[in-house]
């Protein structure tokens, strides 16, 4: 059986919860400092793993030689993801400094340590054959996942880029990439599109398409999101209601699960509802890893729960050249 293979950062994140954000040169009292098992990579992995409730995700990764390795490869293992791919470096792991507000927003510090160095010649070579589906994010050098696309392309592997942190990637790649997932900042740093509205959101997604990518999601936080298949027909989701706690570990959460029911062989329709439900749950606790739920708390949450409301914006409605 063919997994899914995340290739990204593992980091320990460091959180401080505290009422409001300081102002610049202000100190503010930390309410409580905790410790929890992240990275964008191996998030999604975490999340793919337990939405699977399968052990058919490997992780491909780096940690430092020092004392939070053993928790940071403990956490992913008991979510049941793989780290058989997962060197150590000689230098620190990967470090997150999270500060959370009391209306469980978040800034975020990275020190990407160990992440920094993984390079192409820690791709397992099974990569190649195994994988069904190839996540990426921007927490690894951008060298390494520009391999990955041109390479993967050539097997006929699908790859999801999730680009963040955000920066201006060259548009020359956007073909080789099957779904992209982002949010409205890193929208408007790839299109250049400034969103400030619903109708700006559907211009950047456009945008998108025309450049090659075959389905873009779009996510909004408490606004829902935006998903176009490859009929380019644009659909906004609303989102469930919570009361969030933390957003850390949000975004990585939905393409997790989103991950798994592409797997599962779901539409993108029925994919972007079942993340949305993982997403809702994930905000409602401390934490990144710590916060994914498993498959059984999703299928419970969405049975308790009023399907979101979906509303088709726009049919295909692109040219076939790009103005």
């Amino acid at each position: 059986m063919k997994s899914i293979y995340v290739v990204g950062s593992i980091n320990m994140d460091i959180v401080n919860e505290i009422q409001s954000f300081p102002l610049p040169g202000q100190t503010v009292e930390g309410l409580h400092t905790q410790y929890h098992p992240g990275g964008k990579g191996a998030n999604q992995a975490a999340a793919a793993a337990a939405a699977m409730a399968s052990s058919s995700v490997q992780i491909v990764g780096a940690v430092g030689n020092d004392a939070y390795k053993t928790i940071l490869l403990q956490s992913l293992q008991d979510k049941g993801v793989g780290i058989e791919n997962v060197s150590t470096k000689e230098c620190g792991s990967g470090l997150a400094f999270i500060t959370v507000n009391s209306e469980g927003e978040n800034y975020i510090v990275l020190s990407p340590g160990a992440n920094k160095h993984l390079s192409a010649q820690d791709l397992p070579a099974q990569l190649w054959h195994d994988a069904a589906l190839i996540l990426l994010q921007n927490e690894i050098p951008w060298e390494l996942n520009q391999t990955i696309i041109q390479i993967a392309e050539k097997y006929g592997i699908p790859v999801w880029m999730n680009p963040a942190p955000a920066f201006a990637m060259p548009s020359d790649l956007f073909r080789s990439i099957h779904t992209l997932i982002l949010n409205e900042t890193e929208a408007e740093l790839l299109t250049t599109v400034p969103i400030s509205s619903e109708d700006d959101a559907v211009q950047a997604i456009s945008q998108l398409l025309l450049d090659g990518i075959r389905r873009v999601i779009l996510t909004m936080g408490s606004k829902g999101l935006l998903f176009a298949d490859e009929s380019k027909q644009i659909t906004h989701l609303e989102a469930y209601s919570v009361q969030p706690v933390d957003t850390t570990a949000a975004g990585d959460t939905f393409i997790g699960a989103l991950a798994s029911t592409w797997m599962n062989g779901q539409t993108l329709s029925e994919g972007v509802k079942f993340a949305s439900a993982a997403a809702a749950l994930a905000v409602t606790k401390l934490g990144a890893q710590d916060s994914i739920p498993s498959r059984a708390e999703i299928d419970a949450f969405i049975r308790s729960n009023p399907e979101p409301v979906s509303q088709i914006l726009m049919p295909s409605c692109l040219s076939a050249h790009k103005q």
